[in-house]
């Protein structure tokens, strides 16, 4: 081979959808301030769940250890699922949001578990300007306001020194919300996913590591309402649809004693990796 395969820009093909996206969040960084206060107002500690982080947790702690990470460097750390995991098993740990609200969650938990080697900075990635290189750079489930992708995982290529790995929760819509969608009930539902960061990344001429996880999602609502309020566009929610909404959700969610409901589904982590050394 001597050069590299020739295919449509991964790169542009990412930048379209985020710039042609409607959500207010994805474009002014005060609204996307206000929906993490609102988020982080209700966490109260750190408790990983049982799905995708498990799994990335398992892929990942190993390679701390086969590559020797002592520092890492971690962005959009959300409310520390993986934050924690590396504190535990790095010497340092800096974590870059820009979220005020964010940082201070983890600045919270991280003194709860005993991991007082927590650095936070606040900033928005696009803006931040490494001081340092680490010998681990990891983003997960943060990538989906970077509209120049290619930039981003350059500059996690540039500030890392020995392992980088960027990832996101991946697979196809749950059943009931395609079956919602054919009865005239369309929701929206994320297109991201992980080849854009592995075909990006070859045509920047880095080439990675893919790997794809399975894992189960299990949702909970506490009542009709709030199932309804969260697997059903606004407007479907109107009385005259919800009865027709609750026939499609009540073939895949449970109602419980309680009078809550739950179902599952399944997903996968999209896990895409190289190493510097």
């Amino acid at each position: 081979m001597k050069e590299l395969a020739q295919f449509q820009s991964f790169d542009q093909l990412w930048r379209e959808h985020v710039t042609c996206s409607e959500l207010p969040r994805m474009h002014d960084d005060q609204i996307e301030q206000d929906f993490w206060q609102r988020f982080m107002a209700k966490k109260t500690g750190f408790a990983p769940s049982v799905s995708s982080r498990q799994v990335v947790s398992r892929f990942l702690l190993p390679k701390l250890q086969e590559y020797g990470i002592e520092t890492a460097l971690e962005w959009g750390p959300g409310w520390g699922n993986y934050t924690i995991p590396l504190a535990k098993s790095c010497r340092q740990v800096d974590c870059v949001d820009i979220s005020r609200d964010v940082l201070s969650f983890l600045q919270k938990i991280g003194r709860e578990e005993g991991c007082e080697n927590i650095r936070l900075i606040q900033s928005k990635w696009e803006d931040y300007q490494p001081e340092r290189t680490y010998d681990l750079v990891f983003g997960y489930n943060c990538f989906y306001r970077q509209a120049d992708l290619a930039a981003c995982l350059l500059k996690m290529n540039r500030a890392a020194k020995k392992l980088c790995v960027a990832g996101m929760d991946s697979g196809l819509a749950p059943i009931w919300t395609r079956e919602l969608a054919q009865a005239g009930m369309p929701n929206s539902w994320e297109w991201k996913d992980y080849p854009y960061f592995a075909g990006t990344l070859y045509q920047l001429g880095i080439f990675a590591n893919v790997t794809v996880l399975p894992y189960e999602q299990v949702y909970t609502y506490k009542n009709t309402e709030e199932l309804l309020q969260a697997e059903c566009s606004p407007w479907a929610q109107e009385p005259r649809l919800q009865e027709k909404a609750m026939e499609i959700l009540g073939r895949h969610f449970t109602r419980l004693p309680d009078g809550s409901w739950q179902g599952k589904t399944q997903y996968h982590s999209g896990i895409v990796w190289w190493t510097l050394v």
